[in-house]
């Protein structure tokens, strides 16, 4: 079995066509044909149905298209890589991420990125919103990843979604409202609400509330802005109050409290966290990076 046999094997069963396959390689169809037969040889098994005109992918064959796909991925990644020791890829980035990114896809794109890349040193710093967006554009870290706020002005950058996190109601479990599947913004109406601020110094719309609840006036429920997540949950497992908090900050598992997560209808406004880069050209090592995420 080649790598040229999986290829062509891959564009076959993706176009369900051998003259189209043929011309996409600029050979004859019966080279392809051929090749698809010695696969089937090798392997033992029938890939294809060829009825007159019509090809499909057998049983098998639908299979062996996810495996060989894998394999070609595979191969792909391990060139990148023995090339990356050889043209020895060196350097330093710098990357700020939030505070319960454990739920995001970030710790799989920095594992990826290191395995690809193990003679780039990264230096990982993890800090709150506000923070990471002032020391940002201050020139401390190449990459963040961070939450769209309308505090933050993105616009001179390069920005891509990573992921969008529904909003949650957390409460200690024998809070009233835990019974409930999903709770809507009149359940908050009489509530004691802890709400997570941005900012260290407290300051006017800075928290972090569903748009859609601007229209509302909660602000005589609120009893407590606290820069800090943790802080917050130790509160709510205390029966202190309740939060409105993104999935990404109650799904960690490294919180070990008793609490009640349940869903928040926001109308469908979901929390975005985005990852913000600066000019590749001030570090060529930003575009190896973007590429894994």
């Amino acid at each position: 079995m080649t790598i040229q046999q999986l290829e062509y094997f891959i564009a076959v069963a993706r176009s369900l066509n051998f003259t189209k396959t043929a011309e996409s390689f600029f050979i004859s169809q019966s080279a392809i044909t051929q090749q698809i037969k010695n696969l089937e040889r090798e392997l033992k098994i029938k890939l294809f149905y060829r009825k007159n005109r019509n090809v499909t992918l057998t049983n098998a064959g639908e299979l062996f298209l996810r495996e060989a796909e894998s394999i070609l991925e595979k191969i792909r990644d391990s060139v990148e890589k023995v090339q990356a020791v050889q043209n020895g890829i060196t350097g330093n980035l710098s990357i700020g991420y939030l505070k319960s990114m454990e739920m995001t896809k970030f710790p799989k794109t920095i594992q990826n990125f290191h395995q690809k890349y193990p003679s780039i040193r990264l230096t990982l710093t993890r800090d709150d919103p506000i923070q990471l967006y002032d020391d940002f554009i201050n020139g401390k870290y190449d990459i963040i990843f961070n939450i769209n706020h309308r505090l933050f002005d993105y616009s001179k950058y390069e920005q891509q979604t990573i992921g969008t996190y529904p909003f949650y109601i957390v409460m200690h479990p024998d809070h009233p409202l835990a019974h409930k599947d999903l709770i809507l913004q009149k359940d908050l109406a009489y509530e004691k609400l802890i709400i997570h601020n941005i900012q260290r110094h407290l300051k006017e719309d800075s928290e972090i509330i569903p748009e859609e609840f601007k229209q509302y006036d909660f602000s005589n429920n609120i009893i407590k802005k606290e820069n800090d997540i943790e802080s917050i949950l130790i509160m709510v497992a205390a029966g202190i109050g309740i939060s409105i908090l993104p999935e990404y900050n109650v799904r960690s598992p490294q919180i070990n409290l008793n609490l009640t997560y349940i869903p928040l209808d926001t109308q469908g406004y979901q929390e975005t966290i985005s990852v913000i880069t600066k000019n590749s050209e001030i570090n060529p090592l930003i575009s190896l990076f973007k590429n894994e995420v």
